[in-house]
C-alpha cells in the first residue's frame, strides 16, 4: 500500500508540476494576451494561496498547536527560495524568450545539484555514480543551451533557469533537513498547512517589493488570465507543493528530486499539444543523454551507507530502518540468550560437588 501511495503521489506531482510550466508560459505569452508583469502575476498568485491556506487553517482549528514546534525562520527561507526566487527566475525566463522545453531541461538538473549539495545540508551520502550522472545531465542541457544561445538569447537570460534550479534545490534540501530533525527528535511532522502558510509568507517577502515597481493596482485581468492565475495558485502552488512536502517525509531528497526528470518529456509533449512547438532531433538527443544521466545517477549498489550526525538517527528510508531495527533486535535477543545460558552454565560448573561420587569438582 505504501508503494502504491507514493507512486500515486509521484504521478500527480509530475502532472501538476509540468502543467505549471505550460500554464505559466500561457500567462506571459501572446496566446494569453497578457501584459501583466511576472512579479505582479506571482504576487497575486501567492496572495490567493495565502488566503486559501489561511481559511483552511481557521476551519481545521488548532492553530497554536500547529505552529508550536515549527522552525519559522527556516520555512520562511524555504518559501523565499523554492517559491519566490525559483518561480521569479523560471517564469521571468519565459517572459524574456526562453522556451518551455529549455527551462524544463535546465530544471531537470535539480536531482544532480541536490546530490552535490546533499552532504553539507542533509548529511545524506553522495556516490560517485551520482557525480557522473551530474556531468552527463549537464552535457544534455548544454546541447539545448547552445542552440538557444545561437538564436540570439543573451547569456544573462539563459542564466535565469539555472538560478531557478539552484533555488529549488536549496529549498528542497533545507526542507528535507527539517524533516530529518523532526524524525531524530521523535516529533510529529510539521502540519502541511502551517508549512505552506510560512512558505507563502516567504515568497511574498521576495515578490511584493518587486511588484510594487510595476503599479499592481492598475492591472486589469480578463477571465482567461484569472483562470491561469487560479490554476497556478491552486493546482501548482497548493497541490504540487503539498505533494512535494508529503514525498519529502517518506523519501530522500535525492529520490524526490529525481522525479523532475519526468518533467521534460511531459512538458515537451504538452508544449507540442498546446502551442504546437516542434520536437527536433536535438531535443530527442538531449532527452536520451539526460535519460542516460538518470540511469547513471540512480544506479546504486546493495550496500546502504548511513550518514548522520549526533542529532539525527539516520538518513535511510523508513522500510530499511525497520528492517535494520528488526535485525538488531534479533541479534540483541540472541546475545542476551547466549549470555544467560553462559551464566547458568558457569554457576553450575563452579558449584561445589555434593554427591557421593568421588569425582573432583570442576573449575
Amino acid at each position: 500500500m505504501r508503494t502504491i501511495f507514493l507512486a500515486t503521489l509521484s504521478i500527480l506531482f509530475v502532472m501538476f508540476w509540468s502543467s505549471g510550466w505550460i500554464v505559466a508560459k500561457f500567462a506571459v505569452g501572446d496566446i494569453g494576451g497578457s501584459d501583466i508583469h511576472v512579479t505582479v502575476m506571482l504576487t497575486v498568485r501567492y496572495l490567493i494561496v495565502l488566503a486559501v491556506v489561511s481559511l483552511l487553517l481557521l476551519v481545521s482549528g488548532g492553530i497554536k498547536r500547529r505552529f508550536r514546534h515549527i522552525n519559522v525562520n527556516a520555512h520562511l527561507m524555504v518559501g523565499a527560495l523554492a517559491h519566490g526566487i525559483y518561480l521569479l527566475a523560471g517564469i521571468g525566463a519565459f517572459e524574456l524568450g526562453v522556451s518551455a522545453a529549455l527551462v524544463a531541461f535546465v530544471t531537470a538538473l535539480q536531482p544532480m545539484l541536490t546530490a552535490a549539495l546533499s552532504r553539507p545540508i542533509t548529511l545524506e551520502p553522495v556516490s560517485q555514480s551520482q557525480w557522473k550522472g551530474l556531468v552527463v545531465g549537464f552535457c544534455a542541457v548544454m546541447l539545448l543551451v547552445s542552440q538557444s544561445y545561437s538564436e540570439g538569447i543573451s547569456g544573462l537570460v539563459l542564466a535565469m533557469p539555472f538560478i531557478a534550479v539552484l533555488s529549488l534545490s536549496l529549498g528542497t534540501l533545507i526542507n528535507r533537513r527539517l524533516e530529518l530533525i523532526n524524525q531524530a527528535q521523535r516529533r510529529r511532522p510539521d502540519s502541511i498547512l502551517s508549512v505552506l502558510f510560512l512558505h507563502c509568507i516567504g515568497a511574498l517577502i521576495v515578490l511584493v517589493p518587486l511588484s510594487l515597481a510595476h503599479d499592481p493596482m492598475d492591472v486589469k485581468l480578463n477571465n482567461t488570465q484569472w483562470f491561469v492565475i487560479l490554476w497556478l495558485a491552486l493546482v501548482v502552488s497548493l497541490g504540487a507543493y503539498a505533494i512535494l512536502l508529503l514525498l519529502l517525509r517518506h523519501m530522500t531528497a535525492m529520490k524526490v528530486s529525481s522525479l523532475s526528470y519526468l518533467v521534460p518529456p511531459v512538458t515537451m509533449i504538452q508544449a507540442w499539444l498546446v502551442y504546437g512547438d516542434s520536437i527536433n532531433m536535438l531535443d530527442a538527443l538531449a532527452l536520451m543523454i539526460a535519460a542516460l544521466g538518470v540511469i547513471v545517477a540512480t544506479r546504486t549498489g546493495r550496500k546502504k551507507t548511513i550518514a548522520c550526525n549526533p542529532g539525527m538517527r539516520s538518513s535511510i528510508e523508513p522500510t530499511q530502518l525497520k528492517q535494520s531495527a528488526r535485525r538488531a533486535s534479533r541479534r540483541a535477543l540472541a546475545v542476551q540468550h547466549t549470555n544467560a545460558m553462559t551464566g547458568t552454565m558457569t554457576r553450575t560448573m563452579t558449584r561445589p560437588y555434593s554427591g557421593n561420587s568421588p569425582s573432583t569438582p570442576c573449575t
